[in-house]
């Protein structure tokens, strides 16, 4: 396969309060005591994330209130972050059917996961997590928790051999496939977050590959949070995502399913904020008429692929 490839808190609401926790939480990543070794840090911080969870929506809600509050978020967990969605394959099999020509022989149709399988093959650095921090935090019923991030670099070295493996190049290209049949969606690129819990040390060590539910992914919170911050959290290069008003029947599976809330069913019309939509085309699989439509440009994929995999060391 890869030689056919060319291609997270505590706080408290008042702003004064949280800037000293912030900085005392960020200190301890800096300087923890002898004591007291990264991984231990990095299980502490399992621990810690659950009963924070759930109250992420309204963590996020605060950014936009408070530009004090905003600015320590952002320096805090999200500099330098750049995350891209990845639209499901089986919605680009049912809206398009592009050719694309590849190094060596097999050509074949190239999908949006071959993105996140082309930046697998440039490492041999490589954990396949046996859990999901968001699901087994949110509890999840509906997706299976055991299918976590995959994550790329020489950071993979310093996470916790309890929380998964190493794998090769192989086992990870077939986990993706793997994920994807179990209807998550691919998010990719580097994430300030897991390089503090991991504690994996510097954020260019570490990749980040989320198989996302859209009941549970960290990212839901895009729907409240800055526009700075969410702006870290992108739709794909070239991706375009299309309704058609005379298919729409108005039932609202759309809107139901959208993580970021940019579909909506008002006075029986279906709209769509392309601004806040990410692409992942979850929508397109549930809408019963075929009203919803995901296309994506094939020569986006080499600058994509480029772009994403200069974010993190992975040679």
């Amino acid at each position: 396969m890869c030689a056919n490839l060319t291609y997270y808190f505590s706080v408290t609401m008042g702003s004064k309060t949280f800037r000293a926790t912030s900085f005392r939480t960020a200190k301890l990543y800096q300087s923890q005591p002898a004591w007291m070794d990264v991984k231990t840090i990095s299980r502490i911080s399992v621990r810690a994330v659950k009963p924070f969870f759930n109250t992420r929506y309204r963590l996020a809600s605060w950014t936009r209130r408070s530009k004090t509050f905003n600015r320590i978020v952002r320096r805090v967990m999200f500099e330098g972050d750049d995350m891209v969605v990845i639209p499901k394959d089986t919605v680009v099999r049912r809206t398009i059917n592009t050719d694309i020509s590849v190094d060596e022989p097999g050509d074949s149709t190239v999908l949006p996961s071959d993105v996140v399988k082309s930046l697998i093959c440039r490492t041999d650095d490589i954990f396949i997590m046996n859990f999901c921090l968001c699901r087994r935090s949110n509890e999840c019923e509906n997706y299976d928790v055991g299918h976590g991030c995959v994550f790329l670099g020489k950071g993979v070295h310093k996470i916790p051999e309890e929380y998964g493996h190493l794998a090769t190049k192989e086992e990870a290209v077939s986990y993706i496939d793997e994920c994807g049949d179990l209807g998550l969606v691919h998010i990719i690129g580097r994430n300030k977050l897991d390089s503090l819990w991991l504690q994996t040390g510097d954020k260019k060590d570490l990749m980040t590959i989320c198989n996302c539910c859209p009941c549970c992914c960290l990212w839901n919170m895009t729907r409240n949070i800055s526009d700075e911050i969410g702006s870290k959290f992108k739709r794909m290069e070239g991706v375009t995502v299309s309704l058609d008003q005379d298919r729409c029947i108005g039932c609202g599976s759309c809107s139901e399913i959208c993580f970021c809330k940019a579909a909506r069913i008002e006075e029986g019309r279906f709209s769509i904020d392309q601004d806040i939509c990410r692409g992942c085309g979850r929508c397109v699989e549930e809408c019963p008429s075929e009203a919803i439509t995901i296309t994506y440009d094939d020569s986006a994929i080499d600058g994509i692929v480029e772009r994403i995999g200069s974010l993190v060391n992975l040679s």
